[in-house]
């Protein structure tokens, strides 16, 4: 897969925490930023490491976990080009609490903090544009919380291909939509908090129920709220 080199100045200007800077503020901010290419599998953080930069992901996709104490993988989430990853610890200092592993073939950009926490002293505009971005990263986190508590593993699986569908599909009544699975079923089934056994017996039963046609990582979603589903929940 090729990769971007884009000059960090216009992969900054693409970041929505940034894209208010003035001119001067933006191409000093590039000056001291670095991109660089991670192959799939390759470790971009490290839990545990103490922090200097956050990352920002231009192409690829990068799961961040934790791992458990009998060596199980828990993705607490999948991160896209566009997003950011770790910028929460600018205020911390705290060590980075997940791994951060390309999925795939990847473009990054890291971002020092020092310049960046300059920026939020200097300008109270940018300041509350962070603020708002981690305060609603939050807000996404405890609603995955909850989902994990009071939902079963079908509604959980449910409301992802809803999510992917209204993600992909902006029509609201289209033909079947035609989702793809962001990951592997591993990592998806992590991120999910089920185990990959589980993951995919509930898939086989929306596809028996009618509710949904696979093929590999796409699928075909018939109807999500067929008859049969009911009984699944």
């Amino acid at each position: 897969m090729p990769l971007r080199r884009d000059p960090p100045r216009s992969l900054l200007r693409s970041i929505p925490l940034f894209n208010q800077l003035d001119a001067e503020s933006l191409t000093h901010l590039a000056a001291l930023t670095r991109t660089f290419p991670a192959s799939k599998g390759q470790v971009v953080v490290e839990a545990g490491t103490q922090p200097g930069a956050f990352y920002c992901l231009i192409t690829g996709q990068v799961r961040l976990a934790v791992s458990a104490a009998v060596g199980e993988e828990k993705v607490i989430s999948i991160v896209s080009p566009g997003q950011t990853f770790g910028e929460a610890l600018l205020f911390t200092g705290a060590p980075y609490p997940v791994s951060a592993v390309a999925l795939s073939d990847c473009l990054l950009l890291s971002v020092p903090f020092a310049p960046v926490l300059e920026l939020a002293d200097s300008r109270p505009g940018f300041a509350l544009r962070m603020a708002a971005g981690l305060a609603l990263r939050l807000q996404h986190f405890v609603m995955d919380i909850e989902q994990y508590a009071l939902h079963s593993g079908t509604e959980r699986v449910l409301d992802l291909l809803r999510r992917l569908a209204e993600e992909t599909c902006p029509d609201p009544h289209p033909a079947p939509a035609v989702v793809t699975l962001p990951a592997s079923k591993h990592v998806v089934a992590s991120r999910l908090s089920l185990k990959p056994e589980t993951f995919s017996r509930i898939l086989r039963r929306l596809t028996d129920a009618g509710a949904i046609r696979m093929n590999g990582r796409t699928i075909v979603l018939v109807d999500l709220d067929a008859p049969g589903i009911a009984g699944l929940i």
